[in-house]
């Protein structure tokens, strides 16, 4: 069963990567690998496809080689692995809602989607069935485990909510525990830097920034929402 659903969310680049043409224009600084063998770029998409979106593009230090990973419109993170493989991206999409990818430096491995990864993981979590669902892939815990965190709210029930899931690159899943203060969780997951790539840019950074985990863009903060209930 975990590899049927593993191979299920496989996903073909080219669904993350549009037809954008990166440019030669930074959008923001690079992020290199812990090796430092590779960086991944921000970069303006050209005028002749869409200059208001940005492309995540690989690029090997040594070769020059580059690789279009990955195209966003509002803001991003990035999260190297510690054997520099893999890259965890957080794309802070809507104002509801992220994508959470992770790319292998190798061309011909599939991106792995970590939101449909947790979202039909059993047994299932009402909670993660919200209308405003929020997930960043915050720190690898390994080479091939990395740690989700889970918040938001739900309008109709009126619950906010902030919970930490272990996941293996092979698929298993299981819940870690977070230390959240107060009776806001949202707003406690919202805050802090580690969670939230984007926040530091706000000024609601709570604790100096993870190695290898950057904010390379923000064109709109991901909006918070007049009501937070624990």
């Amino acid at each position: 069963m975990t590899r049927f659903l593993i191979c299920c969310l496989l996903i073909s680049p080219s669904v993350w990567a549009t037809d954008c043409i990166p440019s030669g224009r930074s959008a923001g600084p690079s992020v290199t690998s812990p090796d430092g063998h590779y960086q991944v770029l921000n970069v303006f998409c050209s005028s002749q496809t869409n200059e208001r979106e940005f492309a995540l593009v690989l690029r090997n230090v040594k070769s020059g080689e580059r690789r279009t990973l990955y195209t966003y419109d509002r803001d991003a993170t990035v999260v190297w692995s510690p054997d520099s493989r893999w890259i965890a991206i957080n794309d802070y999409a809507g104002s509801d809602y992220t994508d959470n990818v992770v790319f292998s430096i190798d061309r011909s491995t599939p991106p792995i989607d970590l939101k449909k990864l947790l979202l039909q993981s059993k047994p299932k979590q009402d909670i993660l069935e919200s209308d405003h669902l929020y997930l960043s892939a915050s720190e690898w815990k390994s080479e091939r485990e990395i740690e989700l965190v889970a918040w938001g709210h739900d309008s109709g029930r009126k619950i906010g909510f902030c919970r930490c899931f272990l996941m293996s690159l092979e698929g298993s899943i299981r819940q870690c525990s977070l230390p959240v203060i107060g009776d806001d969780p949202e707003g406690y997951c919202d805050k802090i830097k580690k969670y939230v790539g984007h926040s530091a840019l706000l000024g609601l950074a709570l604790r100096p920034p993870r190695p290898f985990m950057h904010s390379i863009a923000s064109r709109s903060a991901i909006p918070r929402q007049p009501f937070l209930l624990p």
